[in-house]
């Protein structure tokens, strides 16, 4: 939504600095991030060939949310209203608006050219018809579990969310129904997540239904409509020095083929992540980081069962970049960068990932740098070949000027391998980001 169709900016701020005056208990929490970054990729996979590709981005964030609203004619309920505004653009970088590396990303934005838009507009209402209820109306951010299936990525989701504080005892949940607008065509999602807490950790209980009523195209086949179910179950402990998050998610469903016939849904995954704090000898206190995971693929040509693991509306962005394992790659369990144009971003044929990432954080003089080992396999290659897809070393150093203020630089090299036959240079990616917020 644009901006310009509702108020003007200097508009929204004379209003929203008016609230708090209506009643004393009314609090306006302001916040900003921005992010200004000029980086350089060499020998980036794009189909057959390799090729160089700079680019520059601007990430901009202006939040306004109002706390603590009364509402008269309910004892003690209270409401929230946020407002959120996003600017993304590339400045004058032609070369990364036509890029396919960006093109996902970019167009998931309404305005994509630096004009500002609405990401985030919702209302909060707390103790809602009962005092163990909160409801969120309107385009929110949601994040189910890791986000492995279903993340907003800073965009929100337009929609209903009901958080029961209390279910039976101990036990929390979830009820959701979002309407989420892809590129041409509206995706309805359902779902509902319970929470139970052990004497160890967390344990998380969801169910998720993916309804697509558009065309489509899936796995080399195109569809009139499709449905997808996802359960998950997930467990979190964090006591002392270590933290652990798994994950696993089992994909079911059918769609309809415009050719005729069905195609029935068979995946699954999952994703274990881990880390502990401790000194290292001459580095010092570090923190140490490994994580593992798989997703299912197809070994054959689909026919009438698809085993490929794929949400629609997993995590994969940050503004107009990709965010995942691997600095290059930025792999999900499912989808890297586009290096051929595929659903999954891989050669065709090849599907599902294992993915392997061991890190270390650790802090030196004023600087916090990190150093991660990243490798990648295939789950299945209807070719019958190779299934090793490549390795990733990336090198991240942060300089901390303040809680506010922050430069960061990377480093990473991607060596490609027998997927990619006969591509042999390494891909590499040199950036600096400037990274401001209050």
């Amino acid at each position: 939504m644009k901006l310009s169709t509702l108020y003007s900016l200097p508009s929204i701020f004379a209003l929203l600095l008016t609230l708090p005056s209506l009643s004393h208990a009314v609090k306006l929490d302001l916040f900003s991030n921005l992010e200004i970054k000029a980086a350089n990729y060499s020998n980036l996979i794009d189909g057959s060939q390799q090729s160089k590709l700079p680019y520059y981005s601007e990430n901009a964030e202006l939040g306004f949310i109002i706390r603590s609203i009364g509402l008269e004619k309910t004892k003690k309920s209270s409401m929230d209203v946020g407002i959120v505004l996003n600017s993304i653009g590339t400045g004058a970088s032609t070369n990364t608006i036509r890029s396919s590396l960006f093109q996902d990303a970019l167009y998931r934005y309404p305005e994509n050219n630096g004009s500002p838009f609405l990401s985030r507009t919702y209302i909060k209402v707390y103790k809602f018809l009962d005092k163990d209820i909160t409801a969120t109306f309107g385009r929110q951010e949601f994040m189910l579990g890791q986000g492995i299936i279903l993340s907003d990525d800073n965009l929100g989701f337009p929609g209903i969310r009901l958080e029961f504080n209390k279910l039976y005892k101990s036990l929390k949940g979830d009820f959701f129904v979002f309407r989420i607008w892809d590129e041409t065509r509206f995706t309805k999602i359902f779902g509902a997540s319970f929470y139970l807490p052990s004497d160890e950790g967390l344990w998380q209980f969801y169910y998720l239904k993916d309804n697509d009523g558009s065309p489509v195209q899936e796995s080399g086949f195109n569809v009139n409509t499709r449905i997808k179910n996802f359960t998950g179950i997930r467990y979190f402990l964090s006591r002392g020095q270590l933290s652990f998050d798994g994950e696993f998610i089992q994909q079911t469903g059918k769609a309809t083929k415009t050719s005729g016939g069905n195609i029935n849904y068979e995946g699954h995954a999952f994703m274990m992540k881990g880390s502990w704090r401790q000194k290292m000898g001459f580095l010092g206190k570090v923190k140490a980081r490994l994580a593992y995971g798989k997703s299912s693929g197809n070994s054959s040509a689909v026919a009438d069962t698809d085993k490929m693991f794929l949400p629609t509306f997993g995590h994969k962005y940050k503004g107009i970049e990709r965010d995942g394992y691997g600095a290059i790659m930025a792999a999900s369990l499912y989808d890297t960068i586009k290096t051929s144009n595929t659903a999954n971003g891989l050669p065709d044929g090849v599907s599902g990932l294992n993915i392997i990432n061991f890190g270390i954080d650790f802090p030196y003089k004023k600087l916090l740098l990190s150093i991660d080992f990243l490798k990648f396999r295939a789950a299945q290659n209807i070719l019958g070949s190779s299934l090793q897809v490549g390795s990733e070393l990336d090198l991240v150093a942060v300089y901390p000027m303040s809680e506010n203020l922050s430069f960061k630089a990377v480093y990473a090299t991607f060596t490609p391998q027998a997927v990619y036959t006969p591509l042999t240079e390494k891909t590499k990616l040199l950036s600096f980001s400037v990274i401001g917020k209050f």
